[in-house]
């Protein structure tokens, strides 16, 4: 990633994430509980009573490895440096029982609907928002200009009409308990979401980056130019080679940044030759004072691979 996401609070969220967890780990318990009163009268409360009594009916090994994977599955910083090892639900269906296969068909079902449904009834609206809500507030807290991942694709701002679509992180087409977890979900651009990564699964390839981690990410492109051909380009870190690789697998960073750096190597030289002319200075000092200008606000504009490009030259 070019750049991490900054946490932020969201109680209205936060907290009913919290009390859907908490029928989940009632359920796992097998304590008496009540429903919070705004699953009154829905669909998934019907759903969470079909998928305890199926729970309730499954073998106690099978019990406990439910409860594990939700144990392990919401460690979203811990899946991605690989001190955990996440649960999927083939982990989980290998030799079931038929009670045991129904739960996981009905908690696939609960999944389903966390993450496409309940934002959208009235009640929760008003007390929560929606997820367009959710992404105007990501927006303003956390996103810098451009997708992280890619550095290129701009993301739809919190003024306009639409928003960019939530990555789920580790698929929730395979892994349980991920479908409405922040740490698992936020916006990236649609062809870093739909054309590279899609359903693929990071932890198919390694070690992941953590979106939100408060470590300095010192990951920067440095390009080799030769007679004004773009020859390759690296991914420089000293604390993330690991992550980089797995990045460069699931979005093909490295040849679409070198691909854009092609399409504008022209354009960037120009203006030095421009500034050169117009100012009557020399090569080395127009290159460095466009370096300068792209130090501030690095994701803006693509200044980011422009500097190293210039940097490179």
């Amino acid at each position: 990633m070019w750049y991490f996401y900054n946490e932020f609070d969201n109680d209205e969220l936060d907290n009913l994430i919290s009390q859907i967890n908490g029928v989940f780990c009632s359920i796992f318990m097998i304590i008496e509980f009540e429903y919070p009163s705004w699953m009154i009268g829905i669909k998934l409360r019907e759903d969470f009573e079909e998928f305890k009594h199926a729970f309730q009916l499954s073998s106690q090994d099978e019990k406990e490895n439910l409860a594990d994977a939700y144990r392990k599955n919401i460690q979203i910083d811990n899946v991605c440096n690989l001190s955990v090892n996440p649960v999927s639900y083939d982990d989980l269906l290998l030799d079931a029982s038929q009670d045991f296969m129904r739960c996981i068909n009905v908690l696939k079902s609960i999944q389903a609907y966390l993450y496409d449904n309940l934002l959208k009834l009235k009640g929760l609206i008003e007390a929560v928002g929606t997820l367009k809500n959710y992404y105007d507030k990501f927006y303003v807290e956390s996103v810098d200009y451009v997708c992280p991942f890619c550095g290129l694709g701009t993301m739809l701002t919190s003024k306009d009409k639409f928003r960019e679509a939530f990555d789920h992180y580790f698929p929730r087409s395979k892994y349980p308990f991920v479908s409405l977890l922040r740490r698992n979900l936020f916006p990236i651009c649609h062809t870093c979401n739909s054309t590279y990564k899609g359903d693929k699964n990071p932890r198919d390839y390694g070690k992941v980056f953590y979106p939100f981690s408060t470590e300095d990410n010192d990951c920067e492109p440095v390009f080799n130019i030769r007679a004004g051909v773009i020859e390759n380009i690296e991914i420089t870190s000293q604390y993330f080679q690991e992550e980089i690789e797995t990045w460069n697998e699931v979005f093909g960073i490295k040849d679409r940044v070198k691909n854009f750096a092609d399409e504008n190597l022209n354009g960037w030289m120009s203006n030095i030759q421009e500034a050169m002319k117009n100012y009557n200075v020399d090569y080395e000092y127009a290159k460095n004072a466009e370096i300068d200008c792209c130090k501030l606000n690095k994701m803006q504009d693509n200044k980011f691979i422009k500097k190293a490009i210039l940097e490179a030259l």
